[in-house]
């Protein structure tokens, strides 16, 4: 350890705990793999996997009689875990009304725009009803960097999910999935969606049952896409069979967009008996489904395996507001380090 190593300038010893990544391809959070099913309104499909439905409308019947029918088939279906997605196709002259009836009939599912219609993706995007794109490309892929290019959709895929599908397998070429930053690919689940992993977990070496814990968490997101959904992070304290859990406040880094992040946050701990614990972490979306993260060591429920943490009842109440003046990474802009012991 070097003389102006962080270690010299901590305030309280801390723990740090670096889990390991595991680097095989697994699949990510959100789509990962998914199904195109073309369907009519009068279709009866039946859905047992993510599926992006895409609704055709044709050309019979009035608009009156075509939005009753989009609406009867969204409320059978718009309920389905599996249906992640919709996109319309119609031929009717008031497309642009079509494509707000099927948004509005089966909200609040993500509406796909293909990347080469221009006109829905700005209809869309202009309306606030646009929810993602679908990248369908055939013998040559080159037309879908080309469309991209053109409809300056580039860099939509940091706030929206790009589907891909390639409509001819042999074809099908998985550098164009990450260029597109692929949230998911028809039939495949390794070349999509967020790699999500804790780098490093710092806290306290001991801490005050009930008390507070600041905590800094290192994540980094090595997949093509962000994770687009609102997640929370849960930790869990295991000893001798006994477990407490608790929630992080506040949200995690804004749509875990990719390479690292870096955040912190005091954790209220809850009351616990003295003792040596197992600390337990976890990355769970809104509905409370958790998040497959890039660590080994899973211990199941969604949590992984992390490093033991000391709780007593010493009160430390210096811990609650530590970060109002001590910086945990070292780093006091505009000032220069002091020499230790001076």
């Amino acid at each position: 350890m070097g003389k102006y190593s962080i270690e010299n300038y901590e305030q309280y010893r801390m723990i740090k705990c670096r889990p390991e990544e595991d680097l095989t391809p697994v699949p990510g959070a959100g789509f990962s793999s998914f199904a195109i099913a073309d369907v009519y309104p009068d279709d009866r499909p039946e859905i047992t996997e993510k599926t992006l439905l895409r609704i055709h409308t044709g050309n019979a019947g009035s608009m009156a009689e075509t939005e009753s029918a989009v609406r009867a088939f969204a409320s059978r279906y718009c309920m389905n875990p599996h249906v992640t997605g919709v996109t319309a196709v119609t031929d009717l002259p008031s497309r642009r009304r079509i494509w707000e009836t099927v948004s509005e009939a089966f909200s609040p599912k993500r509406f796909f725009v293909p990347v080469t219609d221009g006109e829905m993706m700005n209809y869309a995007l202009k309306n606030g009803f646009f929810g993602g794109l679908l990248a369908e490309t055939g013998d040559n892929p080159l037309d879908i960097c080309e469309a991209f290019a053109e409809n300056e959709a580039q860099r939509l895929y940091e706030r929206y999910p790009v589907l891909v599908r390639f409509t001819n397998p042999e074809k099908a070429d998985g550098r164009y999935a990450l260029q597109w930053h692929a949230n998911a690919v028809e039939g495949v689940k390794e070349l999509a969606g967020p790699r999500i992993a804790l780098r490093r977990l710092t806290y306290p070496s001991a801490l005050t049952s009930g008390g507070f814990a600041p905590m800094r968490f290192w994540w980094t997101n090595r997949g093509p896409s962000p994770l687009y959904d609102r997640s929370e992070v849960r930790l869990r304290f295991v000893l001798d069979g006994r477990v407490a859990a608790t929630v992080l406040p506040g949200d995690c880094p804004e749509r875990f967009q990719l390479a690292d992040r870096v955040f912190n946050r005091v954790v209220r701990l809850p009351e616990l008996p003295e003792g040596r614990y197992r600390l337990e972490y976890g990355l769970f979306l809104e509905d409370g489904s958790p998040v497959r993260l890039a660590n080994k060591n899973p211990v199941g429920d969604g949590y992984y395996d992390g490093d033991i943490i000391h709780i007593d009842h010493i009160p430390r109440p210096e811990l609650e507001t530590v970060w109002q003046t001590y910086r945990p990474d070292g780093y006091y802009p505009l000032e220069d380090p002091k020499v230790p012991g001076v």
